[in-house]
């Protein structure tokens, strides 16, 4: 632990928060550094079986670049002077190897070719994870809408109650759209996963005419999209990932939002499980942390998303100004939706839901939530206008009592007339009222379960 680091994503405090350990280690420099150096190996080896440059230099190349060969307090101070840091690597691996390393090390390359290849070796392992925790959480939300289609809850708009709904069936719609989620991340994979090797303007003229198959040859070897023509200005790719992890967010941070309002006091229709955050003075108190944490991802997510588009502020055959910004926003991108679907992951497979709160809470509105109900029944002998102008009387006149709208209606002569007092009760009970519930978190279950099934 080093108490001097500053991000976030680094803090001795903070990281834990803020980061996943599988993610956090695909951004390291580390794991940048080897990326570059398996990109020198492999061209080498490439180059060498096209009779490019001999066969011995592969093998030289092969055995100098290796991340013991690196002085990483001189490749940062020499970064700092150049600007980038292919180059000191390059030299230092240059003097680790013998002649032949130092005649044919980065043999017709340019420093983009190692950046942006290295991106997307990394994005490829970040997309990878990131699908994997879509994956599990679309697996968890699946096991819980079918496990609460019968948990009978309030559902609210715009923050007031509304009608009967499930807690199973406001899951399912977490479901879709995280299984949506996973279909637009399947869709972009190829393009933001793409290699660069072009040379210094991106037309392999360093290489000559067998630069397309060195090219196609190195993207197989390294498991990357091949290129189509030239894209050395195009980042379209990486801006839309970006874009696609803030729709993730939102998605998370909705569950998030929902959570921590069911888990106010005086709904107490759900807990977080891992126990919450405690106050510093307060000992009653514990925080739902891991919604926090999610809402707090969230806007992190959504300010690089309104970022990534000035990565595509191009001119010429490349600029580095806007290219540089890669070096921050993909991997705190990655990060942040990383570790939002780590904590929601967690959030879920702890929560705890309190089924009687939940039947509970219709009576704080004195059951009045079931007045469409009733107003439909009656509307089939009444019409619709007559019946909702009775049914709004009945409830205006009893709101002065402390009765519930059962009672109300119980009390209106114009409604016993209609109906029996069982019909009454049954009228008011929401278990009657849930339309199409299951077979609509039937067809969420399904469409997840298509989408996985053919998922590797």
């Amino acid at each position: 632990m080093n108490p001097d680091n500053v991000s976030v994503f680094d803090s001795a405090l903070y990281s834990p928060l803020f980061t996943q350990a599988e993610m956090k280690a695909v951004w390291s420099d580390k794991h940048l550094v080897s990326c570059w150096l398996q990109f020198e190996t492999e061209i080498a080896a490439i180059q060498a079986d096209l009779g490019i440059i001999p066969a011995q230099a592969a093998k030289a190349i092969q055995q100098a670049a290796t991340i013991d060969n690196i002085n990483w307090t001189r490749l940062a101070a020499e970064t700092a002077k150049v600007g980038m840091a292919i180059k000191p690597m390059v030299d230092q691996i240059s003097e680790a190897g013998d002649p032949l390393v130092k005649q044919y090390l980065h043999w017709g390359c340019t420093t983009q070719d190692l950046l942006d290849t290295a991106q997307a070796m990394r994005l490829k392992s970040s997309l990878s994870l990131i699908r994997r925790q879509v994956i599990n959480l679309i697996r968890s939300l699946s096991t819980m809408a079918d496990a609460h289609r019968n948990t009978v809850m309030v559902a609210r708009t715009n923050s007031q109650d509304a009608l009967p709904t499930t807690w199973g069936l406001q899951l399912a719609s977490y479901l879709t759209e995280m299984t949506r989620n996973l279909q637009r991340l399947d869709a972009l994979t190829p393009r933001a996963t793409m290699g660069m090797y072009g040379g210094a303007v991106g037309n392999l003229s360093s290489i000559g005419r067998v630069g397309l198959e060195v090219r196609e040859r190195l993207m197989s070897a390294l498991g990357l999209t091949q290129p189509i023509g030239l894209w050395n200005a195009s980042l379209d790719g990486i801006a839309e990932t970006i874009q696609c992890f803030a729709i993730i967010h939102g998605s998370l941070c909705r569950i998030a939002n929902d959570i921590e309002l069911m888990g106010r006091a005086p709904l107490a229709e759900v807990r977080e499980g891992e126990g919450g955050g405690g106050s510093s003075t307060m000992p009653h108190k514990a925080n739902p942390r891991a919604c926090n944490m999610i809402q707090t991802l969230s806007r992190m997510g959504w300010m690089y998303a309104s970022s990534a588009p000035n990565l595509m502020d191009q001119q010429d055959v490349r600029a580095a100004s806007m290219r540089v910004l890669n070096w921050s926003l993909v991997p705190e991108s990655c990060l942040a939706v990383s570790t939002s679907l780590a904590r929601a992951q967690r959030l879920l497979d702890n929560l705890i839901v309190n089924k009687d709160n939940m039947r509970r809470n219709f009576a704080a509105s004195r059951n009045l939530i079931m007045s469409e109900a009733v107003m439909m029944q009656v509307a089939e002998q009444k019409g619709r206008g007559e019946s909702y102008a009775m049914i709004k009387t009945i409830i205006h006149d009893g709101l002065a009592s402390d009765m519930s709208l059962e009672e109300m209606l119980l009390n209106s002569e114009a409604v016993t007339a209609m109906f029996s007092e069982a019909e009454i009760t049954a009228l008011c009970d929401p278990r009657n009222y849930l339309g199409c519930n299951d077979a609509l978190i039937d067809e969420s279950l399904a469409y997840a379960q298509t989408l996985l099934e053919g998922t590797a």
